[in-house]
Order: C-alpha cells, then structure tokens, then sequence
C-alpha cells in the first residue's frame, strides 16, 4: 500500500507569504489612491490650506516701544518685559503620573510665592484643570503677572521646571510701560491704553515711541511648542524711538511735593503748578494734583492746560498793558476807588479792602478792581471792540497749539457776541466774563519776561534714536512783541511792585528777586452765580510770575481750586495758598543755580551792628541777649516781648499780652515755634513754608480770631519789619479777592 504524499510545508508557506503581500500591496496601493484622492480630489485645495495653517503660522514680532526721557536723559516712561504665568495641561510630554508625584508640591510652591491664597486652593484649580486637560491647553496659573526675575524663579517650581513639553510651562511675555518716578507727571507723560484712548506725551508721539513690529514664520512641532522657520518673508521689528521731554526729575519733584503739602493745609480741590524757561518756552515742571479722599491726591486731569476758568487778578496785567499801549495811560494818573466798594455802569464792582485815591500803579500792585474798571471804562467805554482788540493782539485769543492733546481755547468776547452785555467790559477789566487756562496765563507773563516776545510752550525737545538725535524742536514764536518795549519796561517794573509793596510781598527775599502778581478769584456756578445752592462759595487762588526779576529765567503759575462751605473760613488767597508753592519751587531753582548766588565774601548784607532777636517767651529772648552781648531794654514782669525798635545802640523790647484775647496775635518776628503756640492757643490752624522767623502771617494781628481759621506763615531771614494792623475779613464782599 503506498505511503500517503506529506503536504508541502514549504510551499504552503510561500503561498502564505505571497497573499500577504498581495495584501499589503492591495492596502498600499488603497492608502496611495487614497491621499492622492485626498490631496488633489474635490476639496484637496481646501485641505492642503488648511494643513498649511495647522503647522505654519505667521507670528507678529512686537517692537520694542520707545522711552520718555526728562530733559537730562533720565527715565520717565519705558517699557519691560512682564510675564504671564501658562500652563498647557495636555503637553505630549507631560506625564500622568508625574502630575500626580508633584501637583501637591507645585501648588505649595505658588502659595508661597504669591500669597493671594493656600495651597489647598492652587491644588484644586490644577487638579480641575487636569482632569479636563484638552480643553485647558493654555491656563493661567498665576494670580498676576510677574516680572523677568519672578518668571526665572517659576521655572524651577516643580513639573514647570521640565520645561514646556513635558512640565507644560509657558511663560508669555508681555511688554508693560512703567514709570520709574512713579505718578509724578503720570497726566503730561501720558499714556495710550488698551482701549485706544491717548494722551499726553505717549499719546501725541505714539507714532514714533511704537516703532514697527515685525513677523516670522513658525512651525508646530506638537502640541503648543513651535520654532522658527527661515522664511524670505520674515520682517525685523524697527523698535521705537526715544521721546526726549523738557521735564527736569528735580524740580518736579519739588513742585509736585510742594502742591500736594498746600493743598492738604488748605483742604483743596485741586491744584497745578508749571514752570517754564523764559527765553525757550520749555516746561521743566508741571504737576496737576486732584483730591481723592482724606490725603489722597491723584493726577487725573491736567489743569494747566485743559481747565478754562475765569483767572481773576492774574488778567490785570493784560488790562494794564493795554492801558498803557493803546490808550496812552500813565502809571501815576489818578483814581479815587473810595470804600472799595462802587457800582460803575451797571456792574457793582468790589475790592476786598479800601484803597482810597490811588495811582494806577497803586491800583495794579494792590489788586484794586474799582481801579481797572474805572480806568478802562475811562477808555473804553464808548469803544469797548478797541479794548478786546487788543487783548488779541497781544495773542491772548490765541490758541496755544501745544504738542500734547487736551488744550482748551481762550474764551473772549467780543461786542456783538451772544454773550456780550452791558457789564462784560467792566468785568473783563478785572479777570472776569472771559476765561483762560493756567498755561495760557503763564505764556502771557513769559512774555513779558521775555521782553515781549511770545513764545509757544513746549513739553518736547528732540526725538533720539541709540542714543543719536534724529529730529529737534527749536523754540516757536507765536507773537514778536506783545507791546512797545516802554510799555513792557513800565509793567516789568509794576510786577516787582507787587512783590515789593503790594500783594505778593511773601515771596520778597534777600537772595533773589521776583516779579508776579497775585490773584483770588471767585468761580461762577451757572444759575446760581458765584454762590452755589447751600451759600457756598468756589475760589481759584492763583500766584503767577518770573524770576530773577532783573534777568528773568523761569516764569511760574501756581493754581489752586478751594470751595468755603457755609460756615467755613479757610483761606483762599493767591499769596497766601498758592504763594509758597511758587516760593518752594523758585527757592529749588535758584539753589541749584550757583551762577545766581553771590559769594559769601562779596555779599552785601553782611553787618557789624547789632544782631536781630526773634521775638518770643520773656525769659528766653533776655537769655539770648546776654549770651551774645546784645544791648536791650528789658521789661520786667511781661512773660511775652515782641521787638519795638532796632538800631545801632541796640533793641527795644515791648511786652505781649501774655493771655488769649480773641484777637489773632502778632507774631511777625517771633520764631515758629513760639508762633505756632500763640496762634493754636487762639484756636487757629497754622501752616509754614520757609525757614528762619517769620516774614507774614496771611491773617493780620488784632482781626478776630475764627476759631479753626487757617493762617499760613511766610519764614525767612533776617530782621523783619513788624507792622501790626487789623483787617476786617468779609467773605460775601464780591468776586475778586
């Protein structure tokens, strides 16, 4: 029987092999068909685009933004790097089980570092993140952002230490504009936010401060992780260029601490104070301080150059000029303002104190405004359109056309206005039925410091490119001459009357001297006048002028916004309120300015005679006399001595009364520290600036002592002239204080 044929094991095997292959090839070839199907099929444009998109993207390089410079090259805005602190809880890399290890330590760690919250909170917002990691590819994990050492200090917290593929960190960096100064000049600096809005300096020059961003391509390698990718189309970003201002850190800070400390004592508003270089039109400090609550003071609007308000006193100079160059008025003619108190036309016109028969020069360093209106309307009053002519021909209905935005117009009436009346020129003479911004006020005193040249405010100075000027500003010109060079020489000199005899005397010094001219006006309420609905009463105090008087440098505006309640007597007089602001900047400017000061060996005020003695307690004053063997007549019995006579022999003393009496004391003369216990021992506030004894006192001795009345105290040295007199305070006595 024949054996049985034994299957072909080897052949069996290649015909297995050969139906693989058959197979294999079969799907190959389906696979093949199918992406070319897939590619070049009815939607394979569509789907190679979006393929395209999927794995390249076309990034926007930010530039890098320009800084704002001070004058001297110092920083006042720039921009650095902050970052937001990511996670991508679905990175390829990141490991379930390496979650679980190190989540505790990881939210440990963020407590830690930001405090906001414990760490049982961190745990529970990544573990909720985790647990829906494909919809939380890109959370924020951190309460804030943080800064370029932070973020260094993050990257080693653990899991975020792996890196961005298998810890899932991703820091975002995200360019903040910083002021290293904090909020001095934070309104003129500016800003643009996020919403578009500008202004200031960022926002007149964001132009240029951006610069232009750039692009780049870049490829998705997985998940959120990318690279550059070489590209012909890739565009540097072109940074931003440096904005150089005129702002100087110094004297800034000096202003803006000065206003912030009288706006506190005085209980006010608001307030702003610039100063400007003569010669140039540069502004080398401006502050704008608005209250916030109890001592809190923000700079939320720029008062300077966007508050129009009727200036008051401060505009008599224009009058005065206009007397002089167009009328041909002279100084030493006459008026007769009586009591101070008169109706002239149809206006009642009132001073806050009689002046009598007085010279118009008298008038100007007095404040007077029966004297203005009686002058001008002498005049004027046939032809009121001849007077405003030439208020605009002097430039003052000029815009000022600033290089920053928020600029508001002058507002003058002409004849023939809607808002022209009957009482318009009377008011006009003295500040009123027109308005002006503080800046505006300022470049009309300038340019009569400038020998009558005109020239336009400037916040901007050059714009600078690594370290190489680019583009600079040269000063602008806005009127040639604002008068005849007689004319400005006549009111040059009647501004240092003021200092020298009239309203301003606080800021009369021995170190330097000073030109201004103060003013108090009253701010209209619409319907109600100028007394709101309760009685109340809005006061503008304003001290404005230029320094060194006899070859001006710097001109100065003060500006300071108070409301007296009823029943509420605070002080709101230009010398008194904005007085020592306008002393604390000149006296930082000319400290710095040693070409002003005379040397110690060539000063004039040097004495052999008899030294002065502060005024004050009895006992002290006698001890001070013999230790420096200072001839007196002493008084026995008295506990208090103010000093009656000086002279080479020696010093007269007389007592004071030694208990209250109601009456505000004299203390001119005496030191502040007994000045302060006589007028607190009366129930007054007391307020200083300055150093050595005392100069002023805002509210004369023998008026009656309101309890809780403020008195400011203007301190200096050497031997003051003690000229005690009583002044009845009249809050209701009219608009113009």
């Amino acid at each position: 029987m024949a054996e049985p044929r034994k299957p072909d094991i080897k052949k069996s095997i290649l015909n297995r092999v050969r139906m693989l292959y058959i197979l294999f090839f079969a799907v190959g070839v389906a696979i093949a068909g199918k992406i070319l199907y897939i590619q070049y099929g009815p939607g394979g444009e569509s789907l190679r685009s979006k393929g395209e998109r999927i794995s390249y993207e076309r990034v926007a390089i930010e530039a890098d933004r320009g800084d704002v410079l001070a004058w001297d090259g110092r920083l006042l805005a720039t921009s650095v790097p902050m970052y937001e602190v990511r996670m991508d809880f679905a990175a390829q890399g990141l490991a379930d089980s390496v979650f679980r290890k190190y989540a505790d330590s990881l939210a440990g760690a963020l407590a830690t570092f930001f405090g906001d919250k414990s760490k049982n909170a961190y745990l529970i917002l990544l573990n909720r993140a985790y647990s829906n990691k494909s919809k939380n590819r890109f959370t924020q994990i951190a309460p804030r952002r943080v800064n370029h050492l932070e973020i260094k200090q993050i990257s080693r917290f653990p899991i975020l230490r792996l890196g961005q593929n298998r810890g899932g960190f991703i820091p975002v960096q995200i360019n903040k504009r910083l002021l290293p100064n904090g909020p001095m000049a934070s309104r003129t600096i500016g800003r643009v936010n996020e919403a578009g809005r500008k202004w200031g300096v960022e926002g007149a020059f964001d132009s240029v401060l951006r610069g232009t961003d750039g692009n780049m391509l870049m490829q998705r390698i997985s998940g959120s992780f990318k690279i550059p990718v070489p590209d012909a189309l890739s565009v540097a970003p072109v940074d931003g260029i440096d904005v150089v201002t005129t702002l100087d850190i110094d004297v800034q800070d000096v202003a803006e601490n000065a206003l912030r400390k009288q706006l506190e004592l005085g209980d006010a508003d608001w307030g702003t104070a610039v100063l400007m270089e003569v010669s140039t039109g540069e502004i080398r400090a401006i502050t704008n301080l608005t209250r916030k609550g109890e001592g809190k003071f923000v700079e939320d609007f720029n008062y300077a150059v966007g508050m129009n308000l009727e200036p008051g006193s401060t505009f008599k100079l224009a009058s005065l000029m206009t007397l002089l160059d167009d009328a041909g008025a002279s100084l030493e003619e006459h008026y007769d303002t009586g009591d101070g108190r008169m109706m002239i036309g149809r206006a009642r016109v009132v001073d806050s104190h009689a002046c009598g028969d007085v010279t118009l020069r008298e008038v100007f360093e007095h404040s007077s405004n029966v004297g203005f209106a009686l002058a001008v309307n002498k005049y004027y009053k046939e032809n009121p359109r001849r007077f405003v002519d030439h208020l605009y021909k002097m430039g003052l209905g000029m815009p000022l056309d600033l290089q920053i935005p928020g600029g508001a117009d002058p507002v003058i009436f002409r004849p023939g206005d809607a808002s022209w009346s009957g009482v318009t020129l009377t008011m006009m003479s003295y500040g009123y039925a027109l308005r002006l911004t503080p800046l505006k006020t300022l470049s009309f005193y300038n340019a009569v410091a400038n020998d009558g040249k005109m020239v336009r405010p400037m916040f901007v100075k050059e714009l600078k490119q690594y370290g190489q000027t680019l583009r600079t500003f040269p000063p602008e010109v806005m009127v040639p001459s604002i008068g005849s060079p007689k004319v400005i020489a006549q009111v040059q000199e009647a501004l240092r009357g003021v200092v020298n005899d009239g309203t301003a005397r606080g800021l009369k010094n021995p170190y330097y001297s000073v030109a201004g001219k103060t003013g108090t006006a009253q701010i209209a309420m619409g319907r109600h006048g100028y007394t709101d609905r309760f009685g109340g009463r809005h006061y503008l105090a304003t001290l404005v002028g230029y320094f060194p008087a006899d070859k001006p440098r710097y001109s100065c505006i003060v500006a300071i916004k108070t409301y007296n309640g009823p029943g509420r007597r605070g002080t709101y007089y230009g010398a008194s309120l904005a007085g020592p602001v306008f002393r604390a900047i000149a006296d930082r400017v000319y400290a710095r300015n040693t070409s002003w000061q005379t040397p110690l060996s060539e000063r004039s005020d040097k004495t052999d005679g008899v030294p002065a003695l502060k005024s004050g307690r009895a006992d002290e004053v006698r001890r001070v006399a013999r230790r420096f063997d200072v001839p007196y007549t002493p008084e026995r019995g008295v506990q208090w001595q103010c000093l009656a006579k000086a002279d080479s022999t020696g010093m007269e003393l007389a007592p004071l009364s030694g208990e209250p009496s109601g009456a505000v004391p004299q203390v001119v003369g005496m030191g502040i520290k007994e000045a302060i216990y006589l007028l607190e021992r009366e129930g007054l506030r007391v307020a200083f600036s300055g150093t050595g004894c005392v100069r002023s006192q805002s509210i004369p001795a023998g008026a009656p002592a309101q309890r809780g009345a403020l008195v400011v105290l203007q301190l200096g040295a050497g031997r003051p002239e003690v000229r005690p007199r009583a002044v009845k305070s009249d809050a209701s006595a009219g608009p113009e204080r």
